[in-house]
């Protein structure tokens, strides 16, 4: 792989196919000789390095290890002595293993949210960020937090950051994004957007202001198909399109989820899928295992085979169908019935 800084900007300015081939090779090489637990995998299953050459033979490493194993192509060492490093857990109770995300450097990972950011919905200089996120609170190594925090900062006023749709002054909120020509963009755990238009609080939301649910009822309520919950919310808030984010701790990047349920992604993520009973197969278009591969993982592992169900269309998008059995829940995932 090419230096770190060059490899960075090549990932940010992909644009095509061969490109992308290009990237996703040359990071599968690096993490195959630095990644201890991606090499050890790979190996386990019998591939013969030289024969990829495209990146749908790249094997794809079982989510569940980021639970037991440390994922990572930096040292311990090198990783204490990182001025930017930090640690992501995913969302669980106490009696569930949490799966740890070893960021040797959050300032990439900002770059990467910012820029997906701005390709969905325009320069994050326009925008107040309103962020309703209260069971997120409990886990400060949450990378949805870090990245929402990041977005607060960047959107450069102080009208953003964190409220509670219930209780806070919302109306006066919304009057001070006007005052100060600012559109709204609000990001909300589905439960407690679900528990405000519920309220009396609630109110009608002029068409310019986005909102973003992040899926996952945390347990608390029941499980809504994603066609449903956003009729729900567009009836009692007046908006015409709701949005959805796919993230999760052991990705950098995100997804967004637009008007026809499937979530799109920026050039450097791809979905994938594999078939149930065959974990060495890929399918580019239909139904299956889903596999990403996030480019922008260079310091993990950017090869990823989830435990969620989805089907993939002509142009990439993914729509999340379900997860298989016995699988954990994870709170950023919203079920879909068939």
């Amino acid at each position: 792989m090419m230096d770190r800084e060059t490899f960075q900007k090549n990932i940010l300015s992909i644009g095509s196919e061969s490109t992308f081939n290009e990237c996703a090779i040359a990071l599968f090489k690096h993490q195959y000789q630095f990644n201890e637990v991606y090499r050890r995998y790979v190996d386990s299953i019998g591939i013969v390095i030289e024969d990829i050459n495209q990146y749908s033979k790249i094997p794809c490493l079982p989510i569940s290890l980021f639970k037991t194993q440390r994922v990572s192509c930096i040292t311990e060492h090198d990783f204490i002595q990182a001025p930017h490093a930090l640690v992501f857990k995913s969302s669980g109770t106490s009696q569930q293993e949490r799966s740890s995300h070893y960021v040797y450097d959050s300032t990439w990972y900002q770059q990467v949210a910012l820029n997906t950011f701005e390709h969905f919905f325009g320069s994050i200089k326009d925008f107040a960020i309103i962020a309703y996120l209260p069971s997120y609170y409990e886990n400060k190594q949450s990378s949805l937090l870090y990245m929402v925090d990041y977005f607060i900062q960047e959107s450069g006023t102080s009208i953003s950051g964190y409220y509670d749709l219930i209780k806070d002054d919302f109306t006066g909120v919304l009057q001070q994004c006007k005052v100060q020509g600012k559109k709204t963009w609000i990001i909300g755990v589905t439960y407690a957007l679900l528990d405000w238009i519920e309220s009396d609080q609630a109110i009608k939301l002029d068409a310019s202001v986005v909102l973003v649910e992040t899926g996952g009822m945390k347990g608390r309520r029941e499980e809504l198909v994603r066609a449903d919950l956003h009729e729900r919310l567009k009836k009692y808030l007046g908006l015409t399109k709701i949005y959805s984010e796919y993230g999760m701790c052991e990705l950098l990047s995100q997804g967004y989820c637009f008007e026809n349920e499937e979530f799109n992604t920026p050039a450097w993520l791809k979905f994938q899928l594999r078939e149930i009973n065959d974990p060495f197969s890929t399918i580019l278009e239909g139904n299956g295992l889903i596999k990403i591969i996030d480019l922008a993982n260079i310091d993990s592992c950017a090869f990823i085979e989830t435990q969620d169900l989805g089907t993939v269309g002509a142009l990439g998008g993914l729509k999340i169908l379900g997860r298989v059995d016995n699988s954990d829940l994870r709170g950023c995932n919203l079920l879909y019935q068939n």
